[in-house]
């Protein structure tokens, strides 16, 4: 998989005193505590095993401005999937109103602000898609490391050492509290306690980013027993909605640039 935690800090400074000594010279394995590495694996084959599931939660992603100041946004979010081949996703939130619909073979990305879609041929995999609509249509899948079947593999593939810090309650919930860096982000985990070890809390820090803005994903409500009907992965244009296009690689560094340049 190559897929990595990319999102856009909060583990305390005594925590990181507390890693496994650094790695001798020629051992660049990472150093992962046998709890934690214990714990993370559990969670990645439960969800592995869950053949769909419905979730409820609450994102905030944090824009650093030009005056040093950090804002947060927050979104709601819900999210079906049914593996291997089915995903819907919704939005909603001050600045992004989105659904996101995955059928096995297109993916349509649907703005209800400016009733505006764009729709893409995709591979026939949950996993697959994924990979495709961050490499190829450039859209960032915030929370997407969670939705893998194999999670363990896509979190670990840039981990350079992980702790387990302990016990704490998220939404009046016990879970399972690990830490991890890696050489791009640092990222931390709360995983449900008990026989039903569902990712809770999901923190992710793009450390080299000026601010180092912080994305999270907190599930409030999960449900692997409702039955989810077929027509829910599938796209409907509304009334008058726009056909768009993805953009190119190209287009995509053009606009970035240009960016910068009113920045400036």
């Amino acid at each position: 998989m190559s897929y990595q935690p990319r999102i856009i800090f909060f583990v305390f400074a005594i925590m990181f005193s507390m890693l496994a000594p650094a790695a001798g010279a020629g051992d660049d394995r990472p150093q992962v505590d046998p709890e934690a590495d214990k714990v993370l694996r559990q969670m990645s084959d439960f969800m592995k095993a869950q053949k769909h599931f419905v979730i409820r939660a609450e994102t905030s992603y944090e824009s650093l401005l030009d005056s040093g100041q950090k804002l947060t946004y927050m979104n709601q979010v819900e999210v079906y999937l049914k593996r291997p081949d089915r995903l819907y996703v919704e939005r909603t939130g001050m600045i992004r109103n989105q659904e996101i619909f995955y059928d096995g073979s297109s993916l349509t990305l649907y703005s209800r602000n400016r009733n505006m879609y764009a729709t893409a041929k995709v591979p026939q995999t949950i996993d697959e898609m994924l990979d495709y609509a961050t490499d190829v249509l450039n859209l960032a899948a915030p929370g997407g490391d969670l939705f893998y079947s194999d999670i363990y593999e896509g979190l670990m593939s840039d981990v350079i050492s992980g702790m387990y810090v302990g016990k704490n309650k998220i939404n009046g919930v016990l879970c399972h509290h690990l830490a991890y860096r890696g050489s791009e982000v640092d990222w931390q985990l709360w995983v449900e306690a008990g026989d039903r070890p569902i990712p809770r809390k999901y923190i992710i820090t793009s450390k080299w980013m000026t601010g180092a803005p912080e994305y999270s994903l907190t599930i409030y409500e999960w449900d692997s027993e409702k039955v989810i009907p077929e027509d829910r992965f599938h796209f409907k244009a509304p009334e008058g909605a726009t056909r768009i296009r993805f953009l190119s690689d190209q287009e995509v560094k053009t606009v970035k640039k240009k960016l910068k340049e009113l920045q400036k």
